[in-house]
């Protein structure tokens, strides 16, 4: 037999490799190997229809977390994962030089999920309570543990998390900020920033920055965002910023996803790099995250084409995580990840991170989700 696994009758989506109509999926030895109309069911082991659903590669999360306070989702996170399309996800800073090792042995023992790795400029990781975070004393600081554990972990870690927020950094200067980036530039990896209700303006941030580095949670509605204290137009160091190759992710979480100001940044353009969820345990099962196919159809219902909301969420994210053309696209020889996900109409309630709702006439809902060439989902009949 030619293939293990044949996908027919779909609508195949892939913006990384030009893909775009009624096309099959011939798959074997845990690899794509063919793309085509009409491809022989005869030469398949098993045939599956996506007949009225979309096919795209398995959907890319480049901001959750499976290790906060050295558990959160844990061994769970397959679980999370596979039920909404994705196959592959970054944990976004959970833990620090102190921590990592335990994140790497859930990886290693109970997580099938793809996964690679900020490592958090704090020791510690995220620990704590929200009125004192990983960085608000200075000594909790550890950029020489931090280079050496990304140096020691080259098939997990891809980068240096900062968070910078009211009391998550040991003081409101660009200080914490340059430490970041010169931790980074030890590691040689990009650094990731997270933004929302920072207390000194977005643009001494940026420019702090370097080409490749990413801001997280783009779409908060908190102070001193991609707005500016206005939050009317986009910040002309904004718009530079993004043409220059810094990467905005939108990074949705409980706190940092706001309605008014995404519907705002669509309008003039500004459309994130990344789409990513910032997904915990409590996000996942309490909202208003839920999963990633839902912070696409809330993206999707403020008007980002399907085209731009499949990249970003696909071959954008598998770029930064050193995973361009074999994770995040359908090309032959690319890893067999596809998510099959239905474009349902109907009214559905969609709400933000500060308790705004819409009604969105049109979702997303994953019905299967095959990795590495095996069904690894399959969402019951509703």
């Amino acid at each position: 037999m030619k293939y293990d696994l044949l996908v027919q009758h779909g609508e195949v989506l892939d913006p990384a490799a030009g893909l775009r109509g009624a096309l099959d999926v011939g798959i074997a030895g845990g690899r794509i190997i063919e793309i085509g109309a009409g491809l022989s069911a005869n030469e398949a082991r098993q045939t599956i229809s996506a007949r009225g659903l979309i096919v795209t590669p398995g959907l890319i999360d480049i901001h959750a977390h499976i290790f906060v306070n050295a558990h959160d989702m844990g061994g769970h996170t397959d679980h999370y994962c596979r039920s909404s399309g994705v196959t592959t996800m970054c944990d976004a800073g959970s833990s620090g030089s102190a921590t990592f090792a335990g994140l790497r042995h859930v990886l290693d023992t109970a997580v099938h999920t793809r996964v690679r790795a900020f490592v958090n400029l704090s020791a510690l990781g995220i620990v704590g309570t929200s009125r004192r975070g990983e960085l608000s004393h200075f000594p909790y600081a550890d950029p020489e543990g931090c280079a050496r554990t990304i140096s020691e972990n080259p098939d997990l870690c891809i980068g240096v998390k900062l968070r910078y927020g009211p009391n998550l950094v040991w003081e409101y200067t660009t200080e914490p900020v340059k430490l970041a980036r010169q931790t980074a530039a030890m590691a040689n990896v990009p650094m990731m920033v997270h933004i929302t209700d920072s207390p000194i303006p977005l643009p001494e941030i940026l420019a702090e920055m370097a080409p490749g580095d990413i801001i997280t949670h783009c779409y908060h509605g908190r102070a001193n965002g991609i707005m500016g204290q206005e939050k009317q137009f986009l910040l002309k160091e904004v718009v530079e910023a993004q043409r220059h190759g810094i990467v905005f992710d939108c990074a949705h979480g409980r706190n940092h996803f706001s309605f008014p100001m995404i519907e705002k940044a669509l309008d003039q353009g500004f459309l994130p790099d990344t789409i990513s969820t910032d997904l915990t345990l409590t996000s996942a099962t309490k909202g208003p995250v839920w999963d990633l196919t839902t912070t696409m159809s809330k993206l999707l219902h403020f008007g980002m084409s399907l085209d731009d909301l499949v990249e970003r969420a696909t071959s954008a994210p598998a770029k930064i995580m050193g995973y361009a053309g074999t994770v995040g696209t359908l090309r032959p020889g690319a890893n067999a990840d596809l998510a099959l996900i239905e474009r349902r109409a109907g009214n559905f309630a969609l709400t933000d991170s500060d308790g705004n709702t819409t009604t969105a006439k049109e979702r997303l809902i994953t019905r299967m989700t095959v990795k590495d060439g095996r069904v690894w989902y399959e969402r019951p009949a509703d």
